[in-house]
């Protein structure tokens, strides 16, 4: 009998242990410090380090309200995309170092165009119709890259009201969508362009817009 009661007083901690740790130790790290401004550092596809969580794939987890962790990363993701020194239309949490499904999307299709933010994102399903896009990436600073995107794809996403929800995104915020849930399955957009000449510096870029030749 005592043999079986401790046996269940492991798996009931093991369970509780697991449950709550959704942050590894390395990414508790990273929340435990502070931030000027809230603005966190990038992770950037040059430095080998921060490419290794870029290209990794990231977990679902319980979005669960009352978990501080969470909630403090949410608020810096916000506070580092809307920087107004590099300003994003979007973020997605690996780019801070988090391996966790949790995105950030400036709403263009909205009024006011509001951020939101949306927890293990999927796409169940991507148009036919696609069309090429200039995009450029927080994690792969001072280049630009012309990328065929769908233009109407449907999410699966969670909220923190424990309800699972379906959306049909169009347009531009539908692009924004895919390359920010590209980042949770460690895709970049660079990694969508097959035709590498696709790839501009931001200098070719802007001399490219403006008609020069290049």
């Amino acid at each position: 009998m005592k043999r079986f009661l401790y046996f269940i007083f492991l798996t009931l901690f093991f369970t509780v242990s697991c449950n709550t740790a959704k942050f590894s130790l390395r990414e508790r790290r990273i929340l435990k410090k502070e931030y000027e401004k809230n603005i966190m550092p990038l992770m950037f596809v040059s430095n080998k380090k921060d490419s290794v969580i870029l290209y990794k794939r990231s977990n679902f987890f319980n979005a669960d309200s009352t978990d501080r962790k969470l909630n403090k990363l949410i608020e810096l993701m916000y506070y580092t995309c809307i920087d107004s020194l590099n300003p994003g239309v979007g973020i997605a949490a690996p780019q801070v170092g988090i391996n966790k499904r949790i995105i950030w999307v400036q709403r263009f299709d909205k009024e006011k165009k509001p951020f939101e933010v949306y927890f293990n994102t999927e796409i169940l399903y991507f148009s036919s119709s696609k069309s090429e896009g200039w995009e450029g990436c927080l994690s792969v600073p001072g280049y630009r890259g012309l990328v065929n995107r769908s233009d109407t794809v449907v999410l699966k996403y969670d909220t923190f009201d424990k309800k699972n929800y379906i959306d049909t995104i169009n347009g531009f915020t539908a692009v924004i969508f895919q390359h920010e849930i590209d980042h949770l399955e460690g895709i970049l957009y660079t990694d969508r362009i097959s035709d590498k000449t696709k790839i501009l510096t931001e200098e070719e870029y802007k001399s490219f817009n403006k008609g020069e030749k290049i």
